[in-house]
């Protein structure tokens, strides 16, 4: 089959390409919100509970399908939650602690997919294989502060370019600033999934991205790029050095959940 790339699109890639550049030169690795829009970087707030604030390419499933991450779904599971308390000191790293979290939250999502109330969710997801190839090369960074993704997803039929994808930052967080890996990070996988053949009929690819940094805490932002600016849509931080059994199951509800929203140029505007 043909796919033609329209003019659009073709301003999506390089605008990418530009932006990523950019971020790649810089030698800040943090971002303070109100100074990103001279860099073509819109910072617009999201909240998991408001729903006129919600994610707008994304849909949660229901939590009642959701088993509950408490101590009997870990003494079933032979799962262990890692406390940042209960933590020996040189294992505390925001590498470290983010991995941990991320470990955790995989064997919950995994467990609950495996589970028949939530198959038709889990069955409208794959995982992206080919993490570390191509179109998904370079993703990481392993010089300080390293980031990194540990999973990502995409829909399984590939009709839809809507990711969700997992990482981690070897950095503490603040409320007020986006690290340099998350904006990456995104930049990455948006130009990874703008380069495949299927979906040039696409202009925007939805990113849902769970990071994870330090001392132990993580936010969910929703990214995308609108034709002019990256828009990056994160909530505020959530403190996990304690584990939190609504905010875990919160994290599921939205990683097994479903999509929405239009990512393609109406017919009749095409170039």
């Amino acid at each position: 089959m043909h796919f033609h790339e329209s003019r659009e699109h073709r301003a999506l890639r390089t605008a990418l390409r530009g932006l990523e550049k950019q971020f790649s030169g810089f030698g800040t690795a943090q971002f303070d919100y109100s100074g990103l829009q001279t860099h073509m970087v819109k910072v617009l707030s999201m909240d998991l509970e408001e729903p006129n604030n919600m994610p707008k390419f994304f849909t949660a499933c229901l939590a009642s399908l959701l088993l509950d991450p408490d101590q009997k779904y870990d003494q079933k599971k032979r799962s262990a939650y890692l406390e940042f308390n209960s933590t020996s000191e040189i294992h505390r790293r925001p590498i470290d602690c983010a991995r941990n979290t991320i470990a955790y939250l995989a064997s919950y999502v995994l467990s609950n997919e495996m589970g028949s109330e939530t198959e038709t969710y889990a069955t409208s997801w794959s995982s992206i294989s080919s993490l570390g190839d191509r179109p998904f090369e370079d993703l990481d960074e392993y010089s300080y502060p390293e980031f990194g993704v540990t999973k990502a997803i995409e829909v399984k039929d590939r009709s839809y370019p809507h990711v969700k994808a997992m990482i981690y930052n070897n950095l503490d967080g603040t409320d007020g600033q986006l690290l340099r890996g998350e904006i990456i990070m995104v930049l990455r996988i948006i130009h990874a999934q703008a380069r495949r053949a299927r979906l040039l009929e696409h202009t925007i690819v939805p990113v849902l991205l769970f990071s994870f940094m330090g001392p132990q805490h993580a936010r969910i932002i929703e990214a995308y790029f609108d034709g002019s600016s990256l828009v990056m849509r994160p909530t505020r931080l959530f403190d996990l050095r304690e584990k939190d059994q609504a905010l875990i199951k919160s994290f599921g509800q939205w990683w097994l959940g479903g999509l929405t929203g239009q990512t393609k140029v109406p017919v009749h505007l095409r170039s």
